[in-house]
């Protein structure tokens, strides 16, 4: 069972880019499952279409999990341009951080993934961190 210090050594490795051509045929899919047929989006993604699993990119070589159990622990996203049908966007993943959580009751450890979503200019457009908890 790896340490937290030894997993620490994940922080900063990223995984292969992940490309993806945003149409209205997607937006207009993504808007109909949640129920949101606001005009607004008819040539613009919608914030949380990027939490979407179709968006989320390839993975980072994932480090041995020290515990049998794995909860959700959250996500936080940043948009700095408007996503929009037509362009093309490249994410990227990251191990962004890993924490001891643990304390009298459990063994704990936080691990933090960041995405940074790129447009065909090369702009960043937004970021992500998600966050899983291993419990022991």
């Amino acid at each position: 069972m790896a340490t937290v210090e030894e997993l620490k050594a994940y922080i900063g490795k990223k995984g292969p880019p992940s490309k993806f051509e945003i149409d209205r045929t997607m937006i207009r899919r993504y808007c109909e499952a949640i129920g949101d047929t606001s005009p607004k989006w008819e040539n613009r993604m919608p914030p949380g279409m990027l939490a979407c699993a179709m968006l989320m990119g390839e993975g980072v070589m994932t480090p041995p999990w020290p515990h049998p159990g794995i909860v959700d622990a959250g996500l936080e996203l940043e948009y700095f341009k408007p996503i929009m049908s037509g362009d093309t966007i490249t994410v990227v993943n990251e191990w962004y951080g890993v924490e001891d959580k643990s304390n009298e009751k459990r063994k704990m450890v936080l691990f933090s993934m960041k995405s940074t979503t790129t447009n065909q200019k090369g702009e960043v457009v937004a970021t992500a961190v998600g966050r899983v908890m291993n419990l022991g």
